[in-house]
């Protein structure tokens, strides 16, 4: 068993990329795919972890972009972390990710919420990829949420008191960049983002057209009718399926590395069909 979809301290993860890896043999997976929000940060250490515990790990990065207002994640595997086109787009969104952050904190200080850019900085001191789950942990620690959930949605979340907007590279620019820098491009978990079918199929189509080599074909939250409408997709677009469980540690307690809400179960041959796409990248 496998897990193709993981997250770390790098991002929004709390399992470091070694403790990550440790618990991936502890539990008896026999790789992990490390896919940080938008930085390629901490495949080194998880692969030397991999190295310990005989525990292979996939390189990867998960790529926030948009696509006609849609906020689509796009998994990008085994490309080349020194490549300058896809590290130019990736250094914007981190850009943009400190700038809304910024502003968001700031607007929540003001407000008379118990938070400020400073803490923030210090107790993620090296982690460029904070966002709102690290904002709502300092609030939910100090008593004024109940949840982490809470204030990344409500409090921060589009609609709520103090979103603040923040530019996505396009989904399609994101594409291209992968497959320049050699890496394979998958869109994952297809179903979070509230598509009607024909506008679903029509985005994988001009996905494909840009590159695309793959979908999230299993997935925590993913129906048996989903996987297999994935499934059919695959099929229909000659794409490759990969798997995961996005696991994020304690901010998703809900999810378990490898098996997900419980069912879940990506079989090996998933990262055999990602290595040989890999050879065509």
């Amino acid at each position: 068993m496998i897990d193709l979809h993981c997250h770390t301290t790098c991002s929004d993860g709390t399992d470091s990329p070694w403790d990550l890896v440790e618990r991936a043999k502890n539990i008896g997976l026999s790789a992990v795919a490390i896919t940080d929000h938008d930085i390629f940060r901490g495949y080194s250490e998880a692969r030397a972890a991999g190295a310990e515990y005989g525990v292979e790990v996939v390189p990867g990065v998960e790529l926030s972009s948009l696509y006609h207002g849609k906020h689509i994640h796009l998994l990008a595997y085994y490309a080349d972390s020194q490549n300058e086109g896809l590290n130019a787009l990736m250094d914007r969104a981190v850009r943009e990710r400190i700038r809304r952050n910024k502003a968001m904190v700031k607007k929540m200080e003001q407000a008379g919420y118990p938070v400020s850019w400073e803490e923030l900085s210090t107790r993620n001191a090296g982690n460029v990829m904070m966002g709102r789950p690290h904002v709502a942990e300092i609030l939910m620690e100090k008593g004024v949420i109940a949840s982490i959930q809470e204030g990344v949605v409500k409090l921060m979340g589009r609609g709520g008191p103090f979103f603040v907007e923040r530019y996505h590279i396009p989904l399609l620019d994101y594409v291209k960049a992968v497959r320049e820098a050699h890496g394979i491009p998958v869109i994952a978990h297809l179903y979070q983002y509230r598509m009607e079918p024909e506008a679903l199929r029509q985005m994988i189509s001009e996905c494909v057209d840009a590159g695309l080599m793959g979908l999230e074909g299993m997935y925590s939250t993913y129906t048996p009718e989903q996987e297999a409408e994935v499934k059919r997709l695959a099929e229909e677009f000659h794409l490759i399926r990969t798997g995961g469980s996005d696991y994020h540690g304690t901010r998703k307690p809900h999810i378990s590395l490898g098996t997900g809400m419980g069912n879940l179960c990506v079989p090996e041959s998933y990262l055999e069909d990602l290595k040989e796409a890999a050879k065509k990248a």
